[in-house]
């Protein structure tokens, strides 16, 4: 796991303050762009969020059969308490926890957990969930990026974030070589109210 936990980085694990932090900086309008724009979900499919946090995406979902997984106890604490009876909320690892369920997810989404990830990890990771997916389902992720020529204040914001595995675009489509999948990208550079460039995969069962 390539991630900062010490010091002020471990302020981030308490819900409440993840989830005020996200929100100054604009996740509201994020997040309901991320939904409406890539992650596209229609009405009672069967979705999984991975590394779900306290389920923050829940709230701009539509009916559906949601199950969120994170290895923070306090962040699925949160979510049973927020969201009740609306989900599935448990605590572990998707890629080691949930191998019963193979071929039944409708939509899988992997929002802003890859940059914690070395690359072993992550390829492990992606490749057990490819085999949770239905034949017509989709893995969708969301990451800040290296781009070139990118903006300073992003480049500092970037250098600073507790994951410590940011990749260029190149990067992060090479975690999914050889997993017989169709990747469509997006890059968006205005998602929140501060400088940050994110990187978005949506990856399909080639046909």
């Amino acid at each position: 796991m390539g991630q900062r936990i010490s010091g002020i980085y471990r302020l981030i694990t308490i819900p409440s303050i993840y989830k005020g932090l996200m929100f100054s900086l604009g996740a509201d309008n994020a997040i309901a762009r991320y939904v409406n724009e890539a992650l596209r979900p229609s009405p009672g499919l069967k979705m999984l969020d991975v590394g779900c946090g306290p389920a923050n995406v829940l709230s701009y979902l539509p009916a559906l059969d949601y199950t969120g997984i994170d290895m923070n106890e306090k962040h699925i604490a949160y979510a049973r308490e927020r969201h009740g009876d609306r989900g599935r909320f448990l605590v572990g690892n998707a890629a080691e926890d949930l191998k019963q369920e193979e071929a039944t997810f409708d939509l899988i989404n992997v929002s802003a957990l890859l940059h914690h990830l070395a690359d072993k990890e992550a390829i492990s990771l992606l490749a057990s969930l490819t085999r949770l997916l239905k034949p017509e389902g989709r893995i969708v992720t969301i990451d800040n990026v290296w781009l070139p020529r990118q903006r300073a204040a992003v480049k500092l914001i970037n250098t600073l974030d507790s994951g410590v595995n940011i990749r260029t675009p190149e990067g992060y489509l090479g975690l999914l070589s050889g997993m017989g999948l169709e990747v469509e990208t997006i890059t968006w550079n205005d998602l929140l109210r501060v400088p940050y460039d994110h990187f978005v995969m949506i990856a399909r069962k080639a046909s």
